[in-house]
């Protein structure tokens, strides 16, 4: 799929507006350094209060771009309203059809003209007026830099998550792509160099829901370096009193006879993955992907066995592992036999821990091996 460029998408089926700031400051060629880039769907609410934090920010040279999934909340008018309130230089797309997660996110950097596409989720926001201004002096400082990204932490300040632990330049190839890939499961705090991010616009992973975690895996493996910020930047899920947002541990829990197969996206990532750094890896193919797929069977997916055990059931989640085995694991992609058969072994053993082990015994070592693995990957990479 060739790259979109912003003129394409304004001239497309859907409506696009560009705000009276982003026409002042832009309008005569000028080059924003960040767009900001937020898939929005309905939450409206949670959006505004993001991007009233954007407004706040010191730095001064970005734009929002927006890309709206068919909201059905009948806000549009309000946000519009909110984004000239506020004195936000916006590009704002309405998509002509549903696409769902990854269509949009790849809608709303189609829209950039920043240097960076820094990406958004609608329910999150920065966690302070100099974000901004410390993300540019960061990337400025290393413009070797393809790909960045920060940490984070919850909005009601009950956890934060170190996806980062050494700051700096973290190193380019694929190998650094394998080692950090599942750092791009969270979205927001994910800079990427728009060029790029746009050389590599595809649809073939649409509904995997990481559409960001094949681009950013694209750039490192190309020969761009991954910049490392430490800062706890974001803040994770908005929270809005009398309000809330879609969550699959806040669904009816399903009453069931029998045990379902039921694939989550998650069942795509390794060969999302693969497939970003597969044309770069050479004769290490192989042994790259074996990696990928064994984080993903035992560093990820015990996490959802377990997580599904405790917000539907046993049989839900073993329906889930179902949906994990190794032959939809692998599914088009081409692994020498015996790297197969190990994985369908380290399957079946993490399959087996996963469903008959105490809730309460995973939950208190899950956070020490998750430390363990982030150092072993990154053992794997150097």
């Amino acid at each position: 799929m060739t790259a979109l460029s912003r003129e394409d998408l304004l001239r497309g089926a859907g409506t696009a507006v560009r705000g009276s700031v982003w026409q002042d400051r832009y309008g005569s060629g000028a080059q924003p350094y960040f767009s900001i880039c937020i898939p929005q769907f309905n939450r409206t609410s949670f959006l505004i209060e993001n991007l009233r934090m954007l407004a706040r920010q010191s730095f001064t040279n970005w734009e929002v771009c927006i890309s709206d999934d068919c909201s059905t909340d009948g806000r549009e008018a309000e946000l519009l309203a909110e984004l000239e309130t506020l004195r936000v230089p916006y590009v704002y797309y309405r998509q002509p059809r549903n696409g769902r997660y990854d269509v949009n996110l790849r809608g709303s950097i189609a829209l950039a003209g920043g240097a960076y596409c820094l990406l958004m989720g609608n329910d999150d926001c920065l966690a302070g007026p100099g974000i901004l201004a410390e993300f540019a002096d960061e990337l400025k400082r290393h413009p070797e830099a393809g790909v960045a990204m920060a940490n984070y932490e919850e909005f009601d300040g009950s956890k934060a998550s170190r996806r980062v632990t050494q700051p700096g330049i973290a190193g380019s190839g694929p190998g650094i792509a394998v080692s950090r890939f599942r750092n791009f499961s969270f979205v927001s705090g994910v800079m990427l160099r728009t060029d790029r991010a746009r050389a590599h616009a595809t649809n073939k992973w649409d509904g995997s829901e990481m559409y960001q975690m094949y681009i950013g895996c694209r750039i490192l493996a190309e020969g761009y370096s991954l910049l490392e910020i430490s800062t706890s930047a974001v803040l994770r899920s908005i929270v809005i009193p009398g309000e809330s947002v879609d969550s699959y541990a806040a669904r009816p829990r399903v009453s069931q006879s029998r045990i379902e197969e039921r694939r989550l996206p998650l069942t795509r990532m390794g060969g999302l993955v693969y497939d970003a750094v597969r044309p770069e890896a050479g004769p290490k193919s192989a042994a790259l992907g074996t990696l990928i797929f064994v984080q993903i069977i035992v560093f990820t997916y015990p996490f959802w066995i377990v997580e599904y055990r405790r917000v539907q059931s046993w049989k839900y989640a073993a329906g889930i592992c179902l949906g994990m085995r190794p032959r939809n694991l692998l599914e088009g992609v081409d692994l020498p036999l015996w790297r197969a058969a190990l994985l369908r072994l380290i399957y079946a053993g993490v399959t087996a821990a996963g469903l008959l082990c105490p809730i309460r015994v995973f939950d208190f070592f899950h956070r020490p091996l998750y430390r363990a693995a982030k150092a072993a990957m990154r053992w794997v990479a150097a």
